[in-house]
C-alpha cells in the first residue's frame, strides 16, 4: 500500500505548499483531479521520488526513500508531462536501455509491451522521426517495464487519438488489480467505467479521497438537461452551464442546480466530471472564494 504521513513540500520561490496529513492509496486506478496549480504534478513527482518532501514520510509497502530508495525506484513507473526521450535512439533500443536502467527485463516482456502499445511497427525508427502520439506511447510503455507495483502518470492521454486513448485505458484496467496507478487528468469522463478512486487536490490540500461511487453520491446539486429559447438562455447563470449546443436559436443546455431552470428540464446521470464541477462550485461558495 502507498501511504503518506504528515507530508509537506514547498515550491521554491513561492508561497505554495503541498500538505498531506495522511493518505493511504489502495490498488487500482485512482484519478488525481484539481485545477491548474493545485499541486497535482508536484504530488506525482513526490510519489515517483523525482523530488522529496521537506517533512513527513512516504511509504511503499512499508519501505521509505530514506532507507530503501533503489528498491523503491525499481517498483515505480512514471510518466511526467513533457517527458523527453533520447531522439537519436531507435524505439526498441530506447526501451532496452531503459530496461537496463531498471535492472533488466527479458526480451519477451519488452516485445509484449511493444505490441501492447502498438510500437512494434516503429521499433527500428529513430525517436526523432516519430509522430508525437507514437512518442507518447513509447513513454507510456516504459512505465510498465518490469511490471512495477506503483505507476504515476501525468496527463497520459496527451497526443493520443481517440482509439489509442481507449486502448491505453483498457490496458491499464487489465493490469490495475495488482498495481497502484495514479493518473492526473483533466479528461475525467473517459475514465468513468474504469477508475476505482478519486483524489481531489485543491491549493495543495486533499479535499476528497474515496471511491468513484462515493464521489458521485451525496452531492448538493443535480444535473439537468433541456432546451431554452434565446431569451430564457440569456438569463441563465453561465457558471452553472456544463454544456450547450444551439440550432436555430434553440439552446440545448446541460447544467447544474438544486432545481431545474425550467419545468421541462430532465434530471441526468451525474458523470465524474459533473461531480467535480458540483463539488468545486459548492466548495467555493462555502468558502466565499468564488
Amino acid at each position: 500500500m502507498l501511504e503518506l504521513q504528515q507530508v509537506i513540500w514547498r515550491a521554491a520561490g513561492t508561497d505554495f505548499q503541498l500538505r498531506i496529513p495522511r493518505l493511504a492509496v489502495k490498488p487500482g486506478i485512482t484519478l488525481l483531479v484539481g485545477r491548474n496549480g493545485a499541486g497535482k504534478s508536484s504530488l506525482l513527482k513526490l510519489l515517483a521520488t523525482a523530488q522529496f518532501p521537506a517533512a513527513g514520510e512516504i511509504r511503499y509497502d512499508g519501505l521509505t526513500a530514506e532507507r530503501d530508495l533503489p528498491v523503491i525506484r525499481s517498483m515505480i513507473g512514471f510518466v511526467p508531462t513533457g517527458i523527453e526521450l533520447y531522439e537519436e535512439m531507435k524505439a526498441a533500443r530506447l526501451l532496452h536501455y531503459l530496461a537496463e536502467l531498471k535492472g533488466g527485463a527479458d526480451e519477451r516482456h519488452l516485445e509484449y509491451l511493444m505490441n501492447a502499445f502498438h510500437i512494434a511497427p516503429y521499433k527500428t525508427r529513430k525517436i526523432k522521426t516519430l509522430a508525437q502520439g507514437i512518442r507518447q506511447r513509447i513513454a507510456l510503455a516504459q512505465a510498465w517495464i518490469g511490471s512495477p507495483a506503483y505507476i504515476f502518470l501525468d496527463e497520459p492521454l496527451n497526443a493520443l487519438d481517440s482509439l489509442e486513448r481507449l486502448r491505453f485505458i483498457r490496458f491499464m484496467a487489465s493490469h490495475a488489480r495488482n498495481q497502484t496507478i495514479i493518473v492526473s487528468t483533466h479528461e475525467l469522463n473517459e475514465w468513468e467505467a474504469w477508475a476505482d478512486q478519486v483524489i481531489w487536490l485543491d491549493n495543495g490540500r486533499i479535499r476528497y479521497y474515496g471511491s468513484i461511487g462515493d464521489w458521485h453520491s451525496g452531492l448538493p446539486l443535480s444535473v439537468w438537461e433541456g432546451q431554452l429559447d434565446h431569451n430564457a438562455y440569456s438569463k441563465l447563470d453561465p457558471d452553472v452551464i456544463l454544456q450547450v449546443s444551439t440550432e436555430e436559436q434553440v439552446y440545448t443546455v446541460r447544467c447544474i442546480g438544486d432545481a431545474p431552470p425550467a419545468a421541462h428540464f430532465m434530471r441526468q446521470t451525474t458523470t465524474i466530471e459533473d461531480a467535480y464541477f458540483i463539488r468545486c462550485r459548492f466548495f467555493n461558495q462555502s468558502h466565499n472564494i468564488g
